[in-house]
């Protein structure tokens, strides 16, 4: 395949797979720190659901709290 524009990482919009991970970020992040989950390691993984997939308006604005949480300012 010839294509003029480079090829960009792909975006999902699966509403129940976001919605899931939101969840389960929401809840681990207000559970007590581990050595090994860390604020670093939590803030990654929702940078990744906040790149990975199509966003409602409400879930970047509970991705933000849960980034505030962390002690990150929202990107």
């Amino acid at each position: 395949m010839d294509r003029k524009n480079p090829v960009r990482a792909q975006r999902f919009n699966a509403l129940h797979v976001v919605e899931a991970e939101l969840e389960h970020l929401d809840w681990a992040t207000r559970q007590p720190a581990l050595r090994m989950l860390d604020a670093v390691y939590w803030r990654r993984r929702v940078l990744a659901v906040k790149c990975g997939y199509e966003l409602t308006d409400l879930q970047v604005t509970r991705l933000e709290k849960i980034l505030q949480r962390l002690g990150h300012p929202a990107e």
